[in-house]
């Protein structure tokens, strides 16, 4: 069973930071990410920590998914990424 539920916390925790990269809500699935990393850091090392990171994160991720972050308002995050992806290598 706890099994089950990790698979199903993890599985939903990637599934919000795809549709939120989807969205062009860049600033919210780094701020995603960096929480799940550091949960993760936190409560690393069992099984049972790494559970609670994990379900911690999610819903995180949910709530910031209903309400995203507002802190970085004032920094244009479409041209940033429009930049790095023209230094990319080009698809062959």
């Amino acid at each position: 069973m706890e099994a089950l539920l990790i698979g199903l916390a993890t599985a939903f925790n990637f599934l919000i930071l795809k549709t939120k990269i989807e969205k062009s809500r860049y600033q919210d699935a780094i701020f995603d990410a960096i929480v799940l990393l550091l949960l993760s850091i936190m409560f690393g090392g069992t099984l049972g920590g790494m559970v609670i990171a994990t379900i911690g994160s999610a819903i995180v991720s949910l709530s910031l998914l209903i309400s995203p972050p507002k802190f970085l308002s004032n920094i244009e995050t479409t041209s940033f990424v429009a930049e790095f992806k023209s230094k990319l290598p080009p698809k062959k």
